[in-house]
């Protein structure tokens, strides 16, 4: 679930693990655009019936997905047109979704174990694809390897009438090979 994502996508892996060809995919001539400017041409769009949770508070929708050949380490995000179809409520806090079936409210919640594999793995995933540079789109140049904080350390007094008690602020960055 991506309540940022404003396309339901299905990653190809996924889809061929589903026994689905080329044959059930139609055409689309959209791009896709992500929030750091990179674009990719769907290989198509495919209708799959989605079920979230179990019977008796269960709920199954017909989804559109747009089929894309990318490395992933999930099989497929539910963006907005899933979740406001389903009329879902999403909880980040914790870990779980609410929605209305005909028997109640159903819930649906994150495994924390499978969330922390996910997470590794398209971090992983996201270092081997990733070039070392960073670029600086304010300059257009590539910045250092290592990257210092945008502003001095500036000291700040606890209390106004006790100077001689302060903590230092520091801008905080990850070292370029954690990027």
């Amino acid at each position: 679930m991506d309540t940022g994502s404003s396309a339901d996508m299905l990653y190809l892996d996924a889809f061929r693990k589903l026994d689905l060809t080329d044959e059930d995919l139609k055409p689309m001539a959209s791009v896709l655009t992500g929030f750091t400017g990179d674009s990719i041409s769907p290989l198509g769009t495919t209708a799959l019936p989605v079920t979230i949770e179990e019977e008796p508070r269960a709920k199954t929708i017909m989804t559109t997905f747009m089929v894309v050949n990318l490395p992933s380490a999930y099989n497929v995000i539910q963006g907005r047109p899933t979740l406001n179809k389903l009329k879902v409520v999403v909880s980040t806090y914790h870990r779980a979704i609410k929605f209305p079936t005909p028997m109640g409210i159903g819930e649906s919640r994150s495994d924390l174990g499978e969330s922390r594999r996910c997470y590794l793995t398209a971090v992983a995933l996201a270092r081997k694809s990733c070039p070392r540079q960073v670029m600086d789109a304010r300059e257009g140049a590539a910045a250092s390897e290592h990257l210092e904080p945008p502003e001095p350390i500036t000291e700040v007094p606890l209390k106004r009438n006790w100077p001689d008690q302060t903590i230092k602020v520091e801008a905080t960055l990850p070292e370029a090979d954690q990027l």
